[in-house]
């Protein structure tokens, strides 16, 4: 029985008559690192999903980066599922992930952020497919991405043609669902840490890595929603996201994809060049407003990236020579 929400509409679809499958004591024990910050909107939905799992051999961490508002007392409402809480400032999420596995004492981990839900009885059946299948350091299941409410925008079904490095190097067109993934500390120490100047990518950076190193494990149920709202960091800035991405592509040596995925910001910066332009009109032409200097400086700011990040894409391929 889970606790009582904070707020009702906290509870899940599925907590009414849920039966938690428990998992045997030769399982291998898994570590979740929980970055927030600010996460008060969503967060005690994806603590209530955790708890929606057989938790015996599961150690949660959370780390918060300070928050300012009601995440602390959320995390204090459902204080005794975690095995360790941090709240202090942070360089960003990419610092908190690491700083979290320097805690982390299990041989399988993983990272939820404050705003994905993984589905009932996930745990177990990944813990499972670690144990029956020795030598394995990456599970990745099938996902959702959702909106807010849970409702479908897209399914992701994976198999093992589609976790091949070839085919995840062309990340834009065929990436993961991040919260479908689970990998091992040998992967971890391997590839990670995942760096700190990565704010949008570096779950991109660190699966491309691991999937250069081994063979990843298709795990065919569905896992996890990763949910796609107006204040997710991709969502907000998807020129930022884009860009780094196609840093991440080349660095592991995807120049072609790179330049596909620049070609996606070129088609951004297109749509809302041709947005701008003003309509024809038979009245006289209104007097220019501060939203179009607005809109002037971010044309020209995306503009700018892009011009930045072809140079250094040329200079890669340079080097690459």
């Amino acid at each position: 029985m889970l606790p009582e929400p904070i707020r009702a509409d906290s509870v899940l679809p599925w907590e009414d008559g849920l039966v938690i499958d428990r998992a045997e004591d030769n399982l291998p024990g898994v570590s979740i690192v929980i970055p927030i910050y600010n996460s008060a909107a969503f967060l005690e939905k994806t603590l209530r999903s955790l708890m929606c799992q057989d938790l015996n051999g599961i150690e949660l961490i959370l780390m918060d980066g300070g928050s300012t508002d009601a995440t602390p007392q959320i995390v204090e409402h459902y204080r005794d599922i975690f095995a360790v809480v941090v709240m202090e400032k942070d360089k960003g999420q990419s610092d908190a992930i690491n700083k979290g596995y320097d805690r982390a004492s299990q041989p399988i981990l993983y990272w939820l952020n404050g705003d994905d839900i993984i589905l009932p009885n996930t745990l177990v059946g990944v813990r499972r497919a670690f144990h029956a299948n020795p030598g394995t350091e990456v599970v990745v299941g099938d996902a959702y991405m959702t909106e807010k409410d849970f409702t479908p925008i897209h399914h992701f079904r994976f198999s093992p043609e589609k976790l091949a490095f070839s085919y995840l190097l062309d990340y834009a067109a065929h990436h993961l669902i991040q919260p479908s993934v689970f990998f091992s500390r040998t992967a971890w120490n391997a590839v990670g840490p995942v760096k700190l100047d990565h704010h949008y990518a570096m779950d991109a950076d660190l699966f491309l890595g691991m999937a250069a190193k081994y063979t990843f494990l298709h795990l065919p149920r569905d896992i996890a929603y990763s949910v796609y709202h107006e204040d997710c960091k991709t969502r907000d800035k998807r020129a930022e996201s884009i860009t780094e991405l196609a840093l991440v592509q080349a660095r592991h040596g995807g120049m072609a994809e790179a330049r596909r995925t620049l070609d996606i910001l070129v088609g951004l910066f297109n749509e809302a060049e041709a947005a701008s332009a003003p309509a024809p009109a038979p009245q006289p032409v209104a007097p220019h407003r501060a939203s179009d200097n607005v809109l002037e400086v971010q044309l020209g700011a995306l503009q700018g990236r892009i011009e930045k990040n072809q140079a250094l894409l040329l200079e890669l391929d340079l080097k690459a020579v």
